[in-house]
């Protein structure tokens, strides 16, 4: 099978985020899977010899399909966030229009991908597809390795990682509630305890209402000599940062799927996380719930309270981590291929 994973229409900054993260590893993941296969992801025209075009990229607000797909077509969608609260992601007269337009054009796909059961169904209820027609893959997390002790000792004191923190992984997106995320911290009575904050936006400090949002409760926390925004970490890096929390904590509003948390289980970090959306999808019984509206910090504070409790997370966590991996997500994305193809063959 011919294969071409097309970059076409990516944003540039999508390629280094979580988007370009995906294809990367699905395509290294086909590639060791199906090596009789070819799989080429590029920005090129796609060529005629190819049997599948996959789309890892929906944008519901910007043109990024094409006006017909003449080869048959996967489409991946993670998320339809922006259309669920269209009140914290204003589109605008020309991205009204444009969802229109995108809308039409992703009905004509052959299939599509989405990473969880929740975010099929708001693709169904959106794009008023039928339900056979979204497959639903689940992701693997980054596949780097432990870092050994010496150098984890190097790159804990290189950050200047504190002995107790809570730790936070992502962007600053209205469903992330960091700000939240930000409060809960602060009502803490812990005076060991800090807040680590990864990800380039906490470094970039971007003139943007979501991260002065983040800016505001910060300086509101009377604690901001215990608030650490990291920036960009590398990924073995960050592997460090999952080892020696005390805690990762999702305080999301809705989330299409939820890779940090499987990365936190992963490398045996205990886990806190928001019930909304897809996150009891990745953490199933291994990872403690709050709902973000009402009990984030008792949550929170009770396992800061217990070590036998962080342990036990840690513990179904790093199991439960084991089940999600990119040869599964390649297989199953695989499955899709072949289905489609045969069809269009009868």
């Amino acid at each position: 099978m011919k294969i071409t994973i097309s970059l076409k229409s990516f944003h540039t900054s999508s390629r280094t985020r979580g988007i370009g993260v995906y294809t990367r590893f699905l395509t290294a993941a086909l590639e060791r899977a199906y090596p009789e296969d070819t799989v080429v992801a590029n920005d090129k025209p796609v060529s005629s010899a190819t049997d599948i075009v996959h789309i890892p990229f929906f944008d519901p607000f910007f043109l990024t399909l094409p006006i017909r797909f003449v080869h048959p077509t996967v489409l991946t969608i993670h998320d339809l966030i922006p259309l669920r609260f269209p009140e914290h992601f204003p589109a605008g007269i020309r991205g009204r229009l444009k969802w229109r337009l995108q809308r039409a054009r992703a009905r004509h796909a052959a299939a599509i991908v989405t990473d969880s059961v929740s975010s099929k169904a708001d693709i169904v209820q959106y794009l008023h597809v039928p339900e056979d027609q979204v497959t639903v893959v689940p992701l693997g997390p980054n596949e780097v390795e432990r870092v050994p002790g010496q150098q984890a000792q190097k790159i804990a004191k290189k950050y200047q990682l504190p002995d107790r923190y809570l730790l936070y992984v992502g962007d600053v997106n209205w469903n992330k509630n960091v700000p939240g995320l930000v409060d809960m911290f602060a009502a803490q009575k812990d005076p060991k305890l800090h807040l680590v904050l990864v990800g380039k936006v906490f470094s970039d400090k971007p003139a943007i209402p979501e991260y002065r949002a983040v800016a505001t409760a910060i300086a509101r926390s009377g604690k901001t000599d215990k608030i650490h925004e990291i920036g960009f970490v590398p990924s073995h890096h960050l592997s460090v940062f999952y080892m020696r929390a005390t805690l990762y904590v999702q305080p999301s509003w809705y989330e299409g799927y939820g890779l940090p948390i499987l990365e936190a289980m992963r490398f045996g970090c205990p886990v806190a996380t928001s019930d909304r959306g897809s996150l009891p999808e990745v953490g199933g019984d291994a990872v403690a719930y709050f709902d973000p509206a009402k009990n984030m910090d008792e949550i929170v504070g009770d396992l800061l309270g217990s070590v036998a409790k962080r342990s036990a997370l840690a513990a179904r966590g790093t199991e439960r981590a084991k089940t999600f991996t990119w040869e599964r997500t390649a297989r199953e994305t695989h499955a899709v291929y072949e289905k489609i193809l045969d069809a269009s063959r009868r």
